[in-house]
């Protein structure tokens, strides 16, 4: 693994729904749909998702402002 990249790190998605406060199933439909980043499979009960993926999935949220 490369360790100089953090963008590479892979979060656990019970992580991921607790840091963008999401319920895991609406995150999980999200992903689905197309709509969220790409989960990984980390085991058999296990999802995550790369930090940077995830990184720029909450940046395209940003709402522009007036």
């Amino acid at each position: 693994m490369d360790h100089s990249n953090p963008a590479r790190f892979v979060v656990r998605l019970a992580d991921v729904c607790r840091e963008i406060g999401l319920s895991s199933s609406t995150f999980r439909r999200m992903c689905r749909e197309g709509r969220g980043p790409q989960l990984l499979r980390l085991s058999e009960r296990r999802l995550g998702v790369r930090r940077g993926d995830l990184d720029a999935w909450i940046e395209s949220r940003k709402i522009d402002q007036p």
